[in-house]
């Protein structure tokens, strides 16, 4: 865990936004060179159209890789900072492994420290249907044939899961939720599958608890042996069978992506690491 974890829960998401950031190479900091040693950079030019995307550190060498305002480090915290502007656009790490979910002894496991900064402020300026950030992935590169960091053939739109914050669902405001697609088949625009009973049922939506503005919260996220288990703070939130899933290959993504208009995401990460369990 990074030292000034401990520290920053007496410092309120207020002061952290409003407060001088002195920006910083990420990959200079030994705290998460091992992730980045494993990822590309995906992000969105702020001021380019809706859902635009750029790579860069392919070959994951983030040498001296710092974008103004989108990813960078705070030198004073020592947090991973991601941000962004504009409906659907993003900046994420990519993890390049694609993996099999459904090996019974093999476990993979994203596991973050994260404080949002101001999202309500953030999501304010949007329309009802849009109120929602993602911190967290797993998606799909298809059928497993494409390259490292690649995907390929049998690809499909969306994520298996994606951990959001949602300014209200449910009758609840400010939690965390995870979306889980139920099921493998495509339900894009073009797949003309949309009217299908398992694209009408094709989500579940679980509530992860309160999201907590003044500290970070802990998330693991674990898939393997046909299950998807989501950690909150060392509890145990999640617990879903993913057999249908066994099809598909996945890899993790973790940063910021908008589902929201007019305002601007951020998220600080006091931890990021990516690990492999055999058993």
């Amino acid at each position: 865990m990074n030292k000034n974890l401990k520290s920053v829960a007496f410092v309120s998401s207020i002061a952290l936004s409003s407060a001088a950031v002195f920006a910083a190479v990420p990959a200079d900091y030994e705290q998460f060179q091992p992730i980045l040693a494993e990822s590309k950079l995906q992000a969105s030019d702020p001021e380019g159209k809706s859902g635009n995307k750029a790579e860069y550190a392919a070959d994951s060498n983030f040498s001296g890789l710092e974008l103004k305002d989108v990813f960078f480090v705070d030198e004073d915290s020592e947090a991973l900072v991601f941000k962004m502007k504009g409906y659907k656009n993003r900046s994420e790490v990519r993890i390049l492994d694609n993996f099999d979910t459904s090996l019974p002894d093999t476990f993979y496991r994203l596991s973050a420290d994260i404080l949002p900064i101001n999202p309500q402020a953030a999501v304010a300026m949007s329309d009802g249907k849009n109120d929602a950030m993602t911190f967290l992935q797993v998606h799909n590169s298809g059928d497993g044939t494409s390259a490292r960091g690649t995907s390929g053939e049998g690809y499909i739109p969306h994520p298996l899961v994606r951990v959001v914050y949602e300014a209200e669902r449910s009758g609840k405001t400010d939690h965390y939720w995870a979306i889980i697609k139920n099921n493998a088949m495509d339900c894009g625009s073009k797949s003309g599958n949309k009217e299908k009973v398992e694209c009408k049922e094709a989500y579940i939506k679980l509530d992860l608890g309160q999201v907590d503005l003044v500290k970070p919260t802990h998330f693991d996220i674990i898939v393997g042996d046909s299950k998807l288990v989501i950690d909150r703070d060392g509890e145990t939130v999640v617990n879903h069978d993913i057999s249908y899933w066994s099809e598909k290959f996945s890899y993790f993504k973790a940063g910021v992506y908008n589902q929201f208009k007019n305002g601007t995401s951020e998220a600080h990460f006091y931890s990021l690491e990516y690990s492999i369990d055999k058993k």
